[in-house]
């Protein structure tokens, strides 16, 4: 079945403790010390009185000071962790909401203190193990007071019923505020904390977690009779009857009825839980159980708006939770009897359980809507294949929606705590198993083997098949060796001939054989697109693999990616060897820059109005010549800029003296190419000798120090073109090896945004002179590069735009290759989806203008410029959309006639026509343009011999009628 750990547990396999900071190591000591110490964080007891004074316990020390609370004084190591950002040993006493939230970073607060919550509750106490029976350090009923009283601040916000409604909601699950109930999520926090203390444990855990049932309750028991300690074996019993007190629950009927009573004012209310319950008492079965519990969820969820009282929002939020149950032990009773159901049934299944997962905040409503959409398209009797797996497809992603959502709320504060307590990093898991996309994942795994062995889709892991769990990003084939335990603080010593493992894309990754990623990110990022462009594999992986995988960590492996989507990983052998050749190296990319129409000469700066496609490569590069072409074509949607030509460069960088001899820097440089060449390719010497000849000459050129005469021109430059040296400016390399024909180089070089003052200018034209430079940078273009020497940096100034959203587009479907599809990557800011993160991504019809959403916008931040000149890093809102409808109509008529008309004809390194790959932003609704690229593949990965013998098994199968009303043959 589709799991959830690979977007959060692995984050932890990717980060060595010998990569910690020494007083990182430190505070980690400190943890594990206070969950030994009978104190834990605390060093004493103290009465803290409304008027701020602090007092030793004693008899009513507060009476005449405006009352207060009496509870544990923090540590001094407490006191300093919380002053680093690590917000533990939270206390809800004496709270005050409106101060509390007012706070900076409050929302990381919040996701702290329930991530605190979730370890104090999974891991026996976590810091408060001992502490817990440190007498008056906890005041229970102050507790519970303060944490509803900050419930009730929150829910009473517009966004804490929006876009960060699963916080409030996990918030009302994890913190006593009320009366407790029994609830699955403490089944499984319960359990985990039970494996911890005993390992054998861990097989009824793994049953609980993955599989629950109400008969665990008579497997808990069992164990518990082989376990000599009284205490544990108490606690083991304490489990058995919470699992019992959630499968034999009070009838939810009454509960309804009941909560229907308390309504009086909300007729609308009271009708949608009577309704509820008198659907459930008139067909008592499982599925309809599961049925009016899920849309009920729904209902409860959208009601939230209509509510006025903060105290009846947070009732109803209880509620819910109480439903949640009932809809939880529906499903439990249905998985035993999926195997009898036929498609169809399953299938709605599936719509039952999207409800349900919308309503317990784990998915959107854009999703939900975007899915019901999905399962209109799957209402007839049969079907052809090749259309019901791409529909199957479509839902293999909602478990990634549930847990991007909840990584937008949680992930940066789960990292950080992580950094204390690896735990913390399974939070997100942990909420994830305990909601109904659990069971919509159960479903859906059998559904999707069905189909492949319908298709004979089988993936190979190991000589072992695979029937999901796998999905294809790039195509590509590969062999290197894999590795799976990344550090992501050493990312400067990856393996270029490595297969990785990673935990989603990154940004600034260096060039790899093969990846295997967790998540999948941002299908527009600069990574995604060079490593299309390059042919380099890229799968994404599901949690029960990483196991097959961690067996062969450190051994030479093949990972094959076929374009159809199927994916080989196997050892390397002989016959691997005869395919690749020792090295192992297949990839047919080469940089091959025009030299002939090069022209180092131009010596002045240059308006962009006076640039054009054809001078890419010429005098500029690819960014500023086919912007200026943009902006001669589109005036009103290009900002102003100016171009430093490659003459430039080479006369201010290159052509000085090396250090104080009589030949040039440049000269100098080409002397060691060519010794460089004569060393053993992939040796040891070569490689030493080639970073240390790359680091001297990044370092020559950052010590660059312009001419007078380069000076004056800026200055001019700057104030006849854009007003002044205090316009912020995007300084933005542009070389002359990047978007050539068959090369992209995406991302490669360094971009500054928002740049202001003229020291800072210049500061940054150096920078970026030598960014093409960087170990990076030099390691992606490097093993591809011919003329080596051969790299000059034009830089393109462009005036700072302050779009409220950017992103980028490719004028084709990027899994089918439809010419009338547009692929987007959008997101709130400056910057936007180019760098990785979690993006708005859309596929657009432009013949109709339909919308299919195969991702909502999860990034937690965004940018923006500030007034002082660079960026602001602010919070993102959340929202379900990034784009609007008319916005979307602009992108349309941009790509179908604007374009076409009015720029000249994008092509391929053939000459063929290609998408166009563009970066675009809008202000106050406005399209702006900020670049144009071909859209480049791998054409030897889309043509590989091997990869589509991979796919003829395929070919025959696509066009098979599958009948829904039929029971799979699994």
């Amino acid at each position: 079945m589709f799991r959830f750990l690979p977007f959060l547990a692995l984050h932890l396999l990717f980060v060595s403790p010998a990569a910690l900071p020494d007083d990182l190591a430190t505070y980690q000591q400190w943890v594990g010390e206070m969950k030994q110490a009978q104190r834990g964080p605390f060093k004493r007891l103290r009465w803290f009185c409304n008027d701020g004074t602090v007092h030793p316990p004693k008899p009513y020390p507060c009476q005449e000071r405006g009352g207060g609370h009496q509870h544990g004084e923090w540590s001094e190591r407490t006191v300093e962790l919380r002053a680093q950002g690590y917000k533990i040993a939270h206390l809800f006493a004496g709270i005050e909401p409106d101060e509390f939230v007012k706070q900076p970073k409050f929302n990381d607060t919040y996701a702290q203190l329930l991530i605190e919550r979730y370890l104090i509750n999974t891991g026996d106490g976590w810091i408060l193990r001992r502490a817990q029976f440190y007498r008056g350090a906890l005041q229970e009923e102050d507790e519970r007071r303060g944490a509803r009283a900050l419930l009730e601040h929150l829910i009473a916000k517009s966004e804490w019923i929006g876009p960060r409604f699963a916080a409030i909601r996990i918030g009302a699950q994890l913190l006593p505020h009320g009366q407790d109930t029994a609830s699955v999520q403490k089944v499984r926090q319960d359990s985990a904390d039970l494996s911890n203390i005993d390992r054998g444990f861990i097989e009824i855990r793994t049953k609980i977690h993955g599989s629950p049932s109400a008969d665990d309750a008579e497997r808990v028991r069992e164990y518990a009779n082989g376990v000599s300690d009284p205490d544990l074996r108490a606690r083991f019993e304490a489990l058995a009857v919470l699992i019992n007190k959630v499968y034999q629950a009070r009838p939810l009927t009454d509960v309804l009825r009941a909560n229907a009573r308390v309504f009086s004012r909300g007729p609308w209310l009271q009708e949608i839980l009577e309704d509820a319950a008198s659907a459930m008492e008139s067909d008592t079965s499982a599925l309809n159980r599961h049925r009016v519990t899920a849309k009920l969820l729904a209902d409860l969820r959208d009601s939230m708006g209509s509510i006025r009282s903060a105290s009846s929002r947070l009732r109803v939020l209880d509620l819910s939770l109480l439903v949640e149950g009932e809809n939880f032990r529906a499903s439990a009773e249905l998985r035993e009897s999926l195997d009898e159901m036929t498609r169809a049934q399953r299938l709605q299944l599936l719509g039952t359980t999207i409800l349900a997962s919308y309503g317990s905040g784990v998915i959107k409503d854009r999703e939900r809507e975007a899915l019901q959409n999905s399962l209109e398209n799957l209402a007839d009797k049969q079907m052809v294949l090749d259309a019901y797996l791409a529909e199957l497809r479509y839902f293999g992603r909602v478990p990634g929606w549930g847990s991007q959502n909840l990584r937008f709320l949680f992930f940066e504060s789960m990292q950080k705590l992580a950094e204390l307590e690896p735990g913390a990093i399974l939070f997100i898991q942990d909420q994830l198993r305990g909601s109904p996309l659990l069971f919509f994942s159960h479903i859906l795994d059998g559904l999707s083997q069905d189909a492949n062995q319908l298709a004979g889709v089988r993936h190979t892991v190991f000589g072992g098949d695979i029937g999901v769990g796998l999905q294809a990003l790039n195509p590509g084939i590969a062999s290197g060796v894999l590795h799976t335990h990344l550090d992501l603080n050493r990312v400067e010593e990856i393996d270029p001939e490595g297969i990785y493992l990673l935990p989603e894309t990154i940004s600034e990754l260096p060039p790899i054989a093969g990846i295997l990623t967790a998540g999948e990110g941002n299908p527009l990022s600069h990574v995604q697109l060079l490593a299309r462009n390059l042919g380099i594999p890229n799968v994404s992986v599901d949690e029960r693999l990483i196991e097959k995988l961690e067996v062969h960590e450190g051994e030479r492996v093949v990972l094959a990616v076929s374009p159809a989507g199927l994916v080989q990983l196997s050892l390397f052998d002989a016959q691997w060897e005869d395919f690749f050749g020792k090295s192992g190296v297949n990839n047919e990319v080469r940089i091959r820059p025009d030299l002939d129409r090069l022209d180092l000469s131009a010596s002045h700066f240059i308006s962009l109005d006076d640039l054009r496609a054809d001078d890419s490569g010429r005098t500029v590069g690819p960014k500023a010549a086919k912007l200026g072409e943009l902006r001669n074509a589109f005036p009103e949607r290009v900002a102003s800029g100016i171009a430093i030509p490659f003459g430039i460069f080479k006369t201010e960088a290159l052509d000085r003296p090396y250090k104080d001899s009589s030949r040039s820097i440049f000269e100098w440089m080409v002397a060691q190419y060519r010794i460089l060449e004569q060393l053993t390719e992939g040796s040891t010497e070569r490689n030493e000798q080639t970073e240390a000849f790359r680091e001297e000459l990044y370092a020559l050129i950052l010590d660059t120090q312009p001419s007078e005469k380069f000076r004056r021109q800026l200055q001019s430059a700057m104030d006849s073109i854009v007003g002044g040296t205090e316009v912020g400016m995007f300084v933005r390399s542009d070389t002359n090896v990047e978007d050539l024909p068959g090369f992209t180089g995406a991302g490669l070089n360094l971009t500054l945004p928002n740049v202001k003052g003229f020291d800072n200018l210049v500061e940054g034209i150096i920078r970026v002179w030598a960014s093409p430079f960087t170990a990076r940078a030099f390691a992606w273009r490097q093993s591809h590069m011919e003329n080596p020497e051969h790299v000059y940096t034009s830089i393109l100034l462009l005036q700072s735009v302050a779009s409220e959203k950017s992103g980028v587009l490719v004028t084709q479907d990027l899994d089918t290759g439809d010419r009338n599809v547009l692929s987007v990557a959008v997101n709130e800011g400056v910057g936007g989806a180019v760098d990785g993160q979690a993006a708005e991504s859309l596929r657009v019809d432009t013949r109709d203008g339909a919308v299919r959403v195969l991702a909502t916008a999860t990034a937690p931040w965004l940018r923006r410029p500030a007034t002082g000149g660079g960026i602001d890093k602010l919070p993102a809102s959340g929202a379900d959309y990034v784009l609007k409808d008319a916005e979307t109509a602009q992108l349309i008529a941009f790509v179908r006639s604007e374009l076409p008309e009015r720029f000249p004809p994008i092509t391929d390194d053939s000459g063929q026509s290609a998408a166009a790959d563009v970066e675009f932003g809008f202000v106050s609704g406005e399209l702006q343009l900020f670049q144009i690229r071909p859209f480049l593949e791998s054409r030897s990965a889309r043509t590989n011999s091997y990869l589509l013998e991979m796919d003829k098994t395929l070919a025959s199968s696509m066009d098979k009628v599958v009948k829904l009303k039929e029971v799979p043959a699994l």
